[in-house]
């Protein structure tokens, strides 16, 4: 029997006339690990709802076809039934946890409750669930108080811990570092080989094609192709459905590495050969340098902590200005904190920061809003209004702008994050990379001196990324000073020219990207690891230090 059917699948939400699925079908086996791939809206986080059984028992709306967990089919079985063979794992970590619990262990112990597991076995599978995902120490921790990277790994947990049949994990690494995505998926490939169906949506291509048996491609609702990752991987069109492919894959193709134009091509690393760039040299690249001048931040000796005891920042000296800057570090390093704390939302227990010349000790973060713009890592943090339009003019008229003003401002931003269709539409009816761009929108209309981005390419498929990239450039070129923290070390190495590596509170280094990355314990040390292209580079032999795919051509 199969683990999983589907027959002609169709779906779409209430007061829509679009199928969000479109004739669905396949089947998976038992222990199969399956990775989905499509652009955002190809219908990867819906199809996950219907084979939970949330789309049609909490989701409503349009529903045909047939969904058979083993010999269950879906629509006639209640969520009651369901859960106790599926697990799922939301692409918002912080709309997993279920706010009535104080402590890691007891959420992770929620749903063990709720199936009526003996105490003593839930004890066992609490400590073992913890210890896999490396979080034993955040038993007695509120939740609440941990960065989304930790969070994310306590709704893994929380799922993993009910022991389902079939688990499924929407983009379940997209808060994490670069280390903590490596451990889930070794974790979650260990559960497949003990016979747990595994299917994951998710925007790291590189992962997937190392993990997964097949992968399914999605596009529009509908269900493209199902194959290996390199039968789909080295398709000629993927950039027609928002993929890119691996980093490995591309450069293949670059390097002409195919010779029969059917064969496929490489899709991890150690298929790549282990010679070819040893004389290589960097293209020379004739750029005019232009140096804009920007708004500077400077802190000097920071130190702070949530509790009196426990510092998290420890002593930070920092000039900022100029050139964009990537902020990188793993989960837990300090790094939102001390973005917020460059934005006056915290106040330092030590030292000082001046922001455009006005120390953050005296002022308020409402006082700075007109200076500094913060796009937080959660966007349902930041977003409160109804409509979308609203949403995004909230910031402007909050500083002073007038209505005319506001609205234009509104309608320009979100014209340029794509989302201007979308105006009127209640911003919780949106995916979570859409409410992440209207986040972007809210702040880049405000027109401040200072963009603070935390984690902006969270959710965003290979388009999304391109036009983050786009909009990070374009503020730089108008004066302003753009931060950016980031878990994606391939975003960084194709974006930024200056890196800070924060650890532990402390900041481990400051200067060039390309230096940055040529730090490989370093890197390690801190949960971090090599652009994918710098890791090819070093395997075909080159000696120095590659950043972006262009370089190769």
């Amino acid at each position: 029997m199969k683990s999983i059917r589907v027959e002609q699948l169709k779906y779409k939400y209430p007061g829509s006339d679009h199928f969000v699925l479109d004739d669905i079908s396949f089947a998976v086996e038992k222990g199969e690990f399956i990775g989905i791939a499509g652009e955002n809206g190809a219908g990867k986080t819906t199809l996950c709802y219907a084979l939970s059984g949330l789309v049609p028992h909490f989701f409503k709306g349009g529903y045909g076809g047939n969904v058979f967990i083993g010999d269950m089919e879906v629509y006639t079985h209640a969520m009651s039934e369901l859960t106790a063979r599926v697990g799922l794992v939301f692409e918002n970590p912080f709309s997993q946890m279920t706010g009535a619990k104080f402590t890691v262990y007891d959420e992770i112990a929620f749903g063990l409750e709720n199936l009526g597991v003996p105490r003593g076995e839930m004890h066992r599978r609490i400590q073992e669930c913890m210890k896999q995902l490396k979080i034993e120490e955040l038993g007695d921790v509120n939740p609440f108080s941990l960065s989304g990277g930790q969070l994310q790994r306590v709704a893994i947990a929380s799922v993993m811990a009910m022991k389902p049949d079939i688990l499924i994990l929407d983009e379940p690494t997209s808060q994490l570092d670069p280390q903590g995505a490596e451990e889930v998926f070794q974790v979650v490939e260990q559960l497949s080989a003990q016979g747990v169906t595994i299917i994951m949506a998710e925007q790291k291509i590189e992962k997937l094609a190392a993990y997964s048996d097949r992968i399914f491609l999605m596009n529009q609702g509908k269900l493209i192709h199902k194959g290996t990752p390199a039968e789909i991987f080295s398709r000629d069109d993927l950039d027609v459905y928002g993929i890119a492919p691996p980093v490995y894959t591309s450069a293949a193709r670059s390097l002409k590495f195919r010779q029969d134009p059917t064969a496929n091509l490489p899709v991890v690393l150690e298929e790549m050969p282990t010679s070819g760039l040893e004389k290589f040299s960097l293209p020379t690249r004739h750029v005019e340098v232009v140096d804009v001048k920007t708004a500077e931040i400077v802190v000097s000796d920071l130190c702070f902590g949530y509790e009196k005891d426990a510092e998290i920042i420890k002593g930070i000296d920092l000039e900022l200005s100029g050139k964009p800057l990537a902020i990188i570090g793993q989960n837990g390093a300090g790094k939102t904190t001390f973005v917020k704390l460059l934005k006056a939302l915290l106040k330092p227990h030590k030292g000082k920061i001046t922001v455009v010349g006005v120390k953050t000790t005296d002022t308020t973060a409402a006082k700075l809003a007109a200076a500094i713009g913060l796009i937080f890592q959660n966007p349902n943090d930041q977003i409160f209004k109804s409509k979308v339009i609203d949403e995004v003019m909230f910031g402007p008229l909050n500083i002073g702008q007038s209505p005319e003003t506001a609205e234009a401002n509104a309608l320009k931003m979100l014209d340029r994050v794509g989302l201007a269709s979308k105006k009127y539409e209640n911003p919780y009816d949106l995916s979570l990379a859409e409410r992440k761009l209207i986040a972007v929108a809210s702040i880049l209309a405000m027109d401040t001196k200072v963009i603070i981005f935390d984690e902006p390419t969270i959710g965003q498929d290979a388009k999304g990324k391109v036009k983050l990239a786009a909009i990070i450039n374009e503020l730089y070129a108008q004066g302003k000073l753009v931060v950016c923290i980031l878990h994606d070390m391939d975003f960084v190495a194709e974006t930024f020219e200056r890196t800070v590596i924060l650890g532990d509170g402390r900041v481990l280094f400051h200067g060039e990207t390309r230096a940055a990355f040529g730090q490989e314990e370093l890197l390690r040390d801190a949960g971090l690891e090599q652009p994918h292209i710098t890791q090819l580079a070093h395997r075909m032999g080159y000696p120095g230090i590659l950043l972006r795919k262009s370089e190769l051509h």
